[in-house]
């Protein structure tokens, strides 16, 4: 009954953790709210659909901690449960970095853009509900180090 609660609790731990910060233009994080933001206009020249690699790192550390937990009950040897639990965490790890970046990864575009003082430059974002095309008018909105683009009615 323990061995069975720690491995629900890991896997949900495990579920949470996969959880990513959205890189939607149309999500803004509750800390930017009501603060000063500074926007360039410019025009879309082109769209490339790229992916947002997931992240590997929180499914590794919780698939070695569920391969380790399972690992352990294998044998009532003590040196053979140790090394059933090392390896259960080592590929416990490994697919759960796999898992991991495959649940987190998310579909995103490259927005090549001139501004109006004629400088090109490339913003990654997350596909969010807004619809681009060529020589759209967009307004790049940054902060804090990051922009996020959406259009300019």
């Amino acid at each position: 009954m323990n061995k069975n609660f720690i491995s629900i609790l890991l896997i949900s731990i495990f579920t949470v953790g996969c959880i990513n910060t959205s890189y939607a233009p149309d999500v803004v994080k509750r800390g930017d709210a009501q603060k000063q933001q500074y926007v360039v206009l410019g025009k879309v020249i082109d769209i490339t659909e790229v992916t947002i690699e997931g992240d590997r790192e929180k499914g590794a550390v919780a698939g070695a901690l569920i391969g380790g937990v399972a690992g352990k009950g294998v044998t009532d040897s003590e040196t053979e449960s140790d090394i059933a639990s090392l390896i259960g965490g080592l590929i416990g790890s490994a697919a759960g970095a796999e898992i991991g970046s495959n649940l987190t990864k998310k579909n995103a575009i490259e927005l090549l853009i001139e501004t109006d003082n004629g400088k090109l430059i490339s913003i990654i974002q997350e596909v969010g509900s807004y619809d681009f095309s060529k020589n759209q008018l967009v307004r790049i909105i940054k902060r804090n180090g990051k922009s996020r683009v959406i259009p300019f009615d």
